[in-house]
């Protein structure tokens, strides 16, 4: 990503910024963005990336779901066709589920195994349930 583009993201999203009390000071917006943007681009426990930029786990999870938020609150509605998501089109997904022997599902969810080639550090992390080394690829 170019800094360019971090900088309208961080500008985009300004609404996660928190400011600093008595107690202590925040985490910056800046610092804010990169974690969230970290943990969605990675497959990496919320522990490792709080150690990776000094934060509590309970903080990527809180700064993972403001970020999300607010992406989506501030860039849906430009990038998004205002036909995006319609009452029509949730109604004619659930019914192609209930068709198939799914009720009330609205969409679904596959995964794959990539393979990969880790380092030695983090080999634990990566063996699969198959016996190989892989990333999980969800779409």
């Amino acid at each position: 990503m170019s800094r360019d583009f971090f900088a309208f993201l961080c500008n985009e999203v300004i609404s996660i910024a928190k400011t600093d009390t008595t107690y202590r000071k925040c985490t910056p917006l800046d610092k804010r963005v990169a974690i969230a943007l970290y943990a969605l681009g990675f497959s990496t426990e919320y522990k490792t990336i709080g150690r990776l930029f000094g934060v509590s786990k309970g903080s990527v999870c809180n700064i993972l779901q403001d970020f999300c938020s607010s992406v989506w609150d501030k860039l849906a509605l430009k990038y998004l066709p205002s036909t995006f998501l319609t009452q029509e089109k949730i109604e004619e997904c659930v019914k192609g589920f209930e068709k198939i022997g799914f009720p009330q599902c609205l969409c679904a969810v596959d995964g794959c195994h990539i393979e990969i080639r880790p380092s030695a550090s983090d080999a634990v992390d990566y063996y699969n349930c198959k016996g190989w080394y892989s990333m999980d690829l969800l779409a």
